[in-house]
């Protein structure tokens, strides 16, 4: 079976291309042909704009992820802030030797658990969001953050 012969007009610059790619073995009517194909016949879900996209999808997806992440973050700090400004008394001289001690003692718990988590054995987070309908889960139930103190 022979295959159907067309005669086009194509431009210069055009013709330049066909003239630049042409080389051993690789003929303008290859080229052409090949051209042709990817220009006209239906994308498949294989081709490499579509594994882009889907890759685009998923940063996008991980992106508002961390966005979420991030503007739990700064509510819980804000809150806390706000909540340890407002609600506690300022300590008299004599008790704050003793307080500062128990203090320095919770916050090397308090980054140590920090640690922990940053090393991937649990995210608060996830569990917070889980628990406000957010986000799935699968991750085990984390302390609160006053139970690991006590």
């Amino acid at each position: 079976m022979t295959k159907p012969r067309i005669n086009i007009h194509i431009s210069r610059e055009a013709e330049r291309l066909l003239d630049k790619a042409a080389g051993p073995g690789v003929t303008k009517t290859s080229l052409v042909d090949a051209a042709i194909k990817q220009l006209l016949a239906p994308k498949d879900d294989k081709s490499e704009t579509a594994a882009l996209v889907r890759r685009l999808d998923r940063m996008t997806r991980q992106m508002e992820r961390l966005a979420d992440d991030g503007a739990a973050q700064t509510e819980t700090l804000a809150l806390y802030v706000l909540y340890y400004l407002c609600i506690t008394p300022p300590l008299p001289e004599n008790s704050r030797a003793g307080a500062e001690a128990l203090g320095r003692q919770r916050f090397e718990h308090f980054i140590g658990q920090v640690g922990d988590r940053l090393m991937g054995k649990e995210r608060y987070v996830d569990s917070l969001l889980a628990h406000m309908g957010l986000e799935e889960t699968s991750a085990p139930k984390a302390t609160t953050p006053l139970e690991a103190v006590q």
